[in-house]
């Protein structure tokens, strides 16, 4: 009698209050866990509680947006000497005295690229993709049209200004902008619209910076090329009119013999 009560009370330890090898207790176990599980993955994937929190945690750390600037640099540097290799060209085939190579403003490429682009891009795409993380053609639609409409002016813009403040010609951005702006990004459309829509549409995100700064190399070159054409200067001011003279006399025709009659 009393081994059988020990093993009675060693099976309901184990098996719980149905005995040995009680479903009850197994199942509500499975459920505790797959409910975890749930709350973890949830927890993790999610914008947080207040919404802002997921993409700060998404972004966090300081190695991907280095990683991003220093390719973004190297590759407007690499854009810049394309653009000056065919500026010397031009100016060959024209008969003109081919410029002389510019380190200068290839470095300040490189430094546009290094402190601007590049984190701006990385900020970017994680912004997009924690905004639009589903795979759809409305969120695809929404990404290309966000990358042309906010991100270029803004890129278009700060290169502008970025060049012509190191240039000492901070005067000139206005009008720089002004002129310069739109005809850059109607032509920034015909290049950009099919490189962001192959980026957004089989890119993965940890890939999208390198991607779209290797297409940049081309586009580069010609931002470098149009950042740094001639702004003319403003227009002077216009010289008022003169004020007007009543019309000269005419001259008195003279007869003929001197006046005198015959």
């Amino acid at each position: 009698w009393i081994k059988h009560k020990r093993m009675h009370g060693f099976s309901f330890i184990i098996g719980g209050a149905n005995g040995w090898g009680g479903r009850t207790n197994l199942g509500r176990l499975r459920k505790d866990r797959r409910d975890v599980r749930r709350t973890s993955s949830s927890s993790s994937s999610g914008p947080g509680s207040s919404g802002r929190a997921g993409y700060i945690e998404k972004v966090a750390g300081w190695e991907a947006p280095l990683k991003a600037a220093v390719t973004s640099g190297g590759l407007s540097a690499v854009g810049d000497l394309l653009a000056q290799a065919l500026i010397s060209q031009a100016a060959s085939r024209e008969g003109r005295p081919a410029p002389a190579y510019d380190p200068v403003r290839t470095a300040r490429m490189f430094g546009y690229g290094f402190s601007w682009y590049g984190p701006c891009q990385y900020y970017w795409y994680n912004l997009l993709d924690w905004l639009m993380p589903v795979k759809n053609t409305t969120n695809f639609l929404s990404k290309v049209a966000a990358n042309q409409l906010i991100l270029a002016p803004i890129t278009l813009s700060t290169v502008f200004t970025y060049n012509l403040a190191l240039l000492g010609r901070a005067d000139a951005i206005p009008t720089k902008i002004r002129d310069d702006l739109w005809p850059t990004m109607q032509n920034g459309w015909k290049f950009w619209i099919p490189a962001a829509s192959l980026n957004f549409y089989c890119v993965p995100l940890k890939y999208q910076v390198l991607y779209m700064s290797t297409c940049g190399v081309l586009w580069t070159a010609y931002l470098s090329y149009t950042s740094n054409l001639p702004t003319p200067a403003p227009a002077a001011a216009a010289v008022a009119p003169a004020a007007i003279e009543p019309p000269a006399a005419a001259p008195a025709k003279k007869s003929c013999c001197g006046g005198k009659r015959t």
